[in-house]
């Protein structure tokens, strides 16, 4: 066993495309704090230029509380204000349960996979 701790993945990372970003959430519990790095992090990346879609990749979060709903609604008013698409891929059964439940799958694009959010 290695006494060497293992380098730390960060909790949101920002992959690019020609025409997208991907932001991919590496946290179980997605709360305030993480929020606002993925808000910032969207922010920073959506403004260069030829980016069309935004995708946030929610395979590993299992918890959504109450305030991120309200902050995936406010990353998506960002986007459609930049004249870019906002798609929400992967989420858990729990996390696509808490989207019906709240009708937020009306208003949210939600994807099975991000090469489906990337079609």
């Amino acid at each position: 066993m290695s006494d060497t701790p293992a380098a730390a993945t960060p909790v949101v990372v920002i992959d690019k495309s020609p025409n997208a970003i991907i932001a991919r959430v590496h946290v179980k519990l997605l709360d305030d704090k993480e929020l606002k790095l993925l808000s910032q992090l969207i922010d920073q990346s959506a403004a260069e230029p030829g980016v069309s879609i935004v995708v946030i990749d929610l395979s590993q979060v299992q918890i959504l509380p109450s305030i991120g709903l309200g902050a995936l609604v406010q990353i998506s008013n960002k986007c459609k204000a930049r004249d870019q698409a906002l798609k929400i891929a992967a989420a858990q059964p729990a996390i696509r349960r808490v989207f019906a439940i709240t009708r937020l799958d009306r208003i949210l694009d939600l994807t099975d996979s991000v090469d489906a959010a990337l079609q």
